[in-house]
């Protein structure tokens, strides 16, 4: 008579299904191509089209409509400020990171280095064909911002030298200025929407790379937060292309369009920052699971 060995689990074993376990780096990599996509489609859209460029025309007429304007002159203070705000924001980055090591420091002067290394190779490939009969700069090649591209991934590279407890702080002080370069451009006139929406996607996808080789590669039962911030990433992704194909299709010439053009900037500006503060959170939740991972294997 075969005999029957009973099954016994020891206390705290799970005999569910495993779950898949996903390091912060992976997730960072379905982000960055993602970003590579949207900044494509809003190349395509703004300047691959007649609607498209008839709309960031209008923007530029709207604007130069204020010239001489106290906006314009704040924004232009503030575009000359920029690279000087960054550098002393950089400095930040080399004290605050020794604290969390070389690596972080270098992480942080490689997102700053790539994320404008990228804009300026793409400004000379990307083509801006003449599609009208008459326009502003019809055959500047703007796509996408560099000034944009700077303060942005200054910020992002802060948000990963500052440690957790004085992230918020960092927000506070970091995020209005980068968010006023990217209304500023505009408001003076040097770029379109479109490359002030481009340069963003690409600083987000490369801080989503940056961040997740800074998140240590161990593993953790990620699905439920990843879930949350998935769906955070995607909109991050998704409003600015969402934010750019409203203007093309509400607005109309003159000061309205500059108007819209604003808010669509306002609105990815935005975004951008709130995917940057995320994506700094999952980067430390992934560091405090290695640890507990480690200390309990």
């Amino acid at each position: 008579m075969p005999t029957t060995t009973a099954r016994t689990d020891s206390p705290g074993t799970s005999t569910g299904p495993r779950r898949d376990r996903v390091s912060p780096l992976v997730r960072a990599r379905r982000l960055t191509p993602a970003c590579a996509v949207a900044t494509f489609v809003v190349y395509l859209a703004a300047v691959q089209t007649q609607a498209g460029q008839a709309f960031e025309d209008a923007t530029l007429d709207g604007g130069a409509r204020g010239t001489g304007s106290l906006a314009e002159l704040l924004s232009l203070a503030l575009l000359e400020l920029t690279p000087l705000v960054a550098l002393v924001l950089l400095a930040g980055v080399v004290l605050l990171g020794r604290r969390r090591g070389r690596f972080v420091v270098l992480l942080g002067l490689a997102l700053v280095v790539l994320s404008v290394g990228i804009v300026q190779v793409l400004q000379e490939t990307l083509t801006r064909p003449v599609l009208l009969d008459s326009g502003y700069r019809r055959a500047d090649q703007s796509f996408p911002s560099g000034h944009t591209a700077l303060a942005l991934s200054t910020y992002a590279a802060t948000l990963l030298a500052v440690p957790a407890r004085h992230r918020r702080l960092a927000v506070c002080l970091a995020g209005p200025w980068a968010l006023g370069v990217c209304l500023a451009v505009v408001t003076s006139g040097w770029h379109r929407p479109s490359d002030v929406l481009g340069a963003a996607l690409i600083v987000l996808g490369v801080a989503a790379a940056a961040y997740g080789c800074a998140a240590r590669a161990a593993v953790r039962a990620a699905r439920p937060v990843f879930a949350v911030v998935a769906r955070a990433m995607l909109a991050a992704c998704l409003l600015p292309v969402a934010a750019a194909t409203a203007s093309l299709l509400l607005a109309t010439a003159g000061p309205s369009a500059f108007s819209l053009g604003r808010a669509a900037i306002l609105a990815g500006g935005s975004w951008t920052l709130l995917g940057l503060w995320w994506l700094a959170r999952r980067a430390d939740a992934g560091d405090r699971s290695g640890g507990a991972d480690a200390a309990t294997g």
